[in-house]
């Protein structure tokens, strides 16, 4: 099962007890699932959908709201792979007492036309509830082990917009383009989808995505960790290998005997140990050198070796 059905299913097990809340999660739904589609010559007014638990769940909170039910029919599909399509259907609802519920949400039908006006929500729980309704109806997201991506499929840029205004007033911005005749409202932000589940009630996936953000941070972390290690350790092991090849250079066209006795000292122990740091080659110094100490005069063995190649000085 995915992240996104875990979700879903999640939110239909909210138990809501604000009769308020019930008919604004049921208007979410409507308005951002319901289409109209032509099957023998008639327009039908649809909601489809692949989960089991949302089709019951919308059929359960209709008739418990306005003592009527929807007609569900299960199809089988094999279209990818073999799996099952729920439709409820309400046109034969729509009298003239749910047109009255559905002008109440916002929704006009006319033949073959949807239309959408605003509504005003007053309560923050109405919101909150709102927003559920709108994530079951056309939301999904990508496996947080994968990526963060959130979004919200909407029929009508209205709605993209009305979304986008109610997100903002949990302080959650949010964004919002246009994909084959529908808009889609985003988040791609960790933080910004952990708020918004926290926002439609979805705790249990909340905390979920909490824990994988923390183990990918904790992964990303020791990851740059050892890079840093191995590009340190990679400077070092060419470090070593370039003050080598200097001193190998100078003893064998002028000797290490005509380096001054510092310089010598420091030659002799880089060819005697050239897998050592410079701060294990100063404590072997008698005095002990500082690490930068002996960079310098290793530096200086590179700019006498650099002299010979290219002046025979």
């Amino acid at each position: 099962m995915s992240f996104s059905m875990d979700i879903k299913k999640e939110l239909t097990r909210i138990e809501t007890s604000g009769i308020c809340c019930k008919e604004y999660e049921l208007t979410g739904i409507i308005r951002a699932g319901i289409v109209i589609r032509k099957y023998k010559g008639k327009p039908r007014v649809l909601f489809t959908t692949e989960n089991a638990s949302l089709s019951r769940h919308l059929y359960s909170r209709v008739k418990e709201l306005y003592k009527n039910s929807p007609d569900i029919f299960i199809l089988k599909t094999r279209r990818f792979h073999n799996h099952t399509v729920y439709r409820l259907e309400f046109t034969h609802l729509l009298g003239e007492e749910m047109k009255m519920i559905m002008k109440k949400m916002g929704i006009s039908i006319d033949g073959e036309k949807i239309s959408y006006k605003n509504i005003k929500i007053r309560k923050r729980c109405c919101k909150r509830a709102y927003l559920r309704g709108c994530f079951l109806a056309g939301g999904s997201i990508t496996d947080p082990d994968r990526s963060y991506h959130l979004e919200v499929t909407f029929p009508s840029l209205l709605l993209a917009q009305e979304c986008i205004s109610l997100l903002k007033e949990f302080d959650i911005e949010s964004r919002h383009i246009e994909r084959k005749g529908h808009y889609l409202v985003y988040l791609k932000e960790g933080q910004e989808i952990v708020d918004f589940l926290n926002v439609i009630g979805a705790h249990n996936a909340l905390l979920k995505l909490e824990n994988i953000r923390i183990l990918k941070d904790m992964r990303n972390q020791v990851n740059r960790i050892v890079n840093c290690e191995t590009a340190n350790l990679e400077k070092t092991v060419n470090a070593s290998l370039r003050h080598v090849d200097s001193i190998k250079y100078i003893a064998e066209t002028r000797g290490l005997d005509s380096l001054p006795e510092n310089l010598r000292e420091i030659a002799v122990l880089r060819l005697e140990n050239p897998d050592a740091s410079l701060s294990e080659l100063g404590q072997m110094l008698n005095p002990a050198l500082s690490k930068s100490g002996v960079n310098h005069r290793l530096r200086k063995i590179d700019r006498i070796a650099e002299n010979i190649r290219l002046n025979g000085i």
